[in-house]
């Protein structure tokens, strides 16, 4: 097993960890290290899949800046959306529509964090995905125009890519390239 394999499974050892955490919705240390435990037997019971034509990195710092980045939109849609619950409805902004959006990356992996995470985010919602490249058709709370939603997908697409896209990724949708120095393979 290579490094770039154990930090692999490291990693996502720490993400069913923090799953678990968050499922029963209090930190403690016996939920803590439940979940570290349950991560960590997952992991070497059922090893990750790899798959040579989809390949995930991880950047430490741009995965970080991400996490950063969503907290802060996931908040200001919480917000968004508890005006829109509270308001009357005739100064309501709730306009639903459904946009189909074409990413520009082929990969399944990450594909799927960018369709979770419009789906975690209050008032959007993927609500199907098609193809490769995928086509994510993605149900939106307050409508403005097509293209607002889309720069917002792009931009998703593009922090979610440099993150954890491969060099070739980055290159072609992020418009730069690192070597494998900060990469962690899985």
């Amino acid at each position: 097993m290579t490094r770039g394999d154990r930090l692999g499974r490291a990693a996502l050892a720490g993400w069913l960890a923090a799953m678990w955490v968050l499922l029963w919705g209090e930190v403690t240390a016996q939920n803590v290290a439940n979940g570290v435990i349950l991560g960590a037997i997952l992991t070497v019971l059922v090893p990750p899949s790899t798959l040579g034509d989809d390949p995930v990195t991880v950047r430490i710092g741009p995965a970080l800046s991400f996490a950063v980045w969503f907290a802060k939109a996931l908040v200001l849609s919480n917000v968004a959306v508890a005006k829109e619950v509270l308001a009357p409805s005739e100064r309501s902004g709730i306009r639903p529509a459904v946009i189909a959006v074409r990413l520009r990356t082929r990969s399944g992996r990450l594909a799927t964090v960018i369709a979770n995470a419009i789906t975690l985010t209050p008032g959007t919602m993927t609500v199907d995905a098609r193809g490769r490249p995928p086509v994510l058709f993605i149900h939106v709370m307050s409508y403005e125009n097509r293209e607002s939603v889309i720069d917002d997908v792009i931009d998703l697409e593009r922090r979610v890519v440099d993150a954890f896209g491969t060099a070739e990724e980055r290159a072609a949708i992020c418009g730069d390239s690192s070597g494998p120095n900060s990469e962690v393979a899985s």
